[in-house]
C-alpha cells in the first residue's frame, strides 16, 4: 500500500491502528528510559564507551519515538496543514539533533550562541509534536465511545509522554542556565537524558537528587500535580459507562 500523509481508516480498523500506535510509542518510551538507566549503570560501573554509547542508544530511541508520535497524530486529524507542519518539526528534531547532539563529533561550537539556539529549536520542535499528540489523545480519551483497550494503552502512553515532555521543558530553561538543577551538566545529549530522568522522578513522586531553581521548582509542582490528577482522571473515566 503506498504511503500517504493522511490516514483514511475508519471504525474498527482505525481503533486497531490506534492501539498499535500506542503500543509502539510505549516501546519507544521504555527504550528511552532504558538508555537513561544504562547511562547511570555505565557511569557507576565504568563501562566502555561512556557516555557515547548510552547517548547513541538514547538518540536512536528518541528519533524513533518522535516519528511514532507523528504517525499516531495522523490517526486523529486529516488536516494536511497540521500533519505537514508536524512532519517539518520532526525533520527538525532529526537534523538539528544530529548537528547539536552528536555524541562522537562536535559538528558545531558548543560554547557559542548558535549552538544554544539550535538546541532550543530542537526541544521546541519535540514539545510541539508531543503537545499535539497529548491534546488529541486526551480529547479522544474523554469520549464515551473510546473503548476500554484503547483507554488503557492511551493512559499509559500519555503518562510516560508527560514525563518525557517535561524533561524537554526543563532542558529548554537549562540551555541558558546550566545550573538550573544545581549541577552544571554540559550541553549535550547527556544533559537531556539527566533531565528526562529527573522529570520521571518528579512525575512519580520520588525524591530527586538535584536542587532546582525557582522556575524549575514551580514547573515541578505542576508536573507532580498533573501526575496525581491524571491518575484520578483515568480511574474516574474508566469507571464511567
Amino acid at each position: 500500500m503506498p504511503f500517504s500523509f493522511v490516514k483514511t481508516l475508519e471504525g474498527k480498523a482505525l481503533s486497531d491502528e490506534k492501539i498499535r500506535d500506542f503500543k509502539r510509542i510505549i516501546v519507544a518510551q521504555f527504550a528511552i528510559l532504558a538508555s537513561i538507566l544504562y547511562l547511570e549503570l555505565s557511569d557507576t560501573f565504568g563501562f566502555n564507551f561512556h557516555p557515547a554509547l548510552p547517548e547513541t542508544l538514547f538518540f536512536a530511541a528518541l528519533g524513533m519515538y518522535v516519528f511514532l508520535l507523528w504517525d499516531a497524530l495522523r490517526n486523529y486529524t486529516r488536516n494536511m496543514m497540521v500533519i505537514f507542519v508536524n512532519f517539518i518539526f520532526i525533520i527538525g528534531v532529526f537534523v538539528m539533533g544530529t548537528v547539536v547532539a552528536n555524541p562522537f563529533f562536535d559538528l558545531i561550537d558548543r560554547s557559542g550562541v548558535l549552538y544554544k539556539v539550535l538546541l532550543l529549536f530542537t526541544q521546541i520542535s519535540l514539545l510541539i509534536v508531543e503537545g499535539c499528540v497529548i491534546y488529541f489523545t486526551v480529547a479522544e480519551f474523554l469520549k464515551k465511545e473510546f473503548d476500554l483497550s484503547i483507554k488503557l494503552w492511551a493512559a499509559a502512553c500519555i503518562y510516560l509522554m508527560t514525563g518525557l515532555a517535561f524533561g524537554s521543558f526543563y532542558e529548554m530553561f537549562c540551555i541558558f542556565d546550566l545550573d538550573c538543577l544545581g549541577i552544571d551538566f554540559p550541553l549535550r545529549t547527556l544533559a537531556l537524558m539527566k533531565r528526562m530522568g529527573y522529570s520521571m522522578m518528579v512525575l512519580s513522586g520520588m525524591d530527586t537528587p538535584y536542587t532546582a531553581t525557582g522556575l524549575i521548582y514551580t514547573a515541578n509542582t505542576f508536573e507532580a500535580l498533573w501526575g496525581q490528577l491524571f491518575v484520578v482522571l483515568i480511574v474516574g473515566r474508566l469507571m464511567m459507562k
